[in-house]
């Protein structure tokens, strides 16, 4: 079992739409395993590189904090925490990506080196 997460047609993350799904069932339209990251404010589903990504723009993150317009330390770390959500988000694409072309390289090599 594992559990899915469900995306709008514009690939926003629809809170509370996990589902719990069989292992050897094909995943349905609008559902992936990927977890979407802690931290973001509205996660967006990026179909091509298989990641979360935050599509919450500065000022709707800074309409959500409390208070003054004055920045406070959290209100920083808060915007760091996101920065470095997205951050990740590339850098586990990025892994993915070359973990997907080493796994092509070995799968040419044990067919003799055929393949593009």
């Amino acid at each position: 079992m594992k559990w899915l997460y469900q995306y709008d047609e514009n690939f926003n993350y629809i809170d509370a739409g996990e589902i719990e799904w069989e292992d050897d069932v094909d995943i349905p339209e609008g559902y992936t395993d990927v977890k979407p990251l802690d931290g973001l404010f509205k996660a967006k589903f990026d179909t091509k590189n298989l990641t979360w990504k935050e599509s919450a723009s500065k000022e709707y993150i800074e309409s959500l904090q409390p208070g003054s317009p004055e920045r406070t330390p959290v209100d920083e770390l808060k915007a760091q925490n996101a920065a470095m959500t997205e951050q990740l988000a590339k850098t586990q694409s990025l892994i993915e990506s070359q973990a997907q072309m080493i796994a092509n390289l070995y799968l040419m090599l044990a067919e003799g080196g055929k393949g593009a």
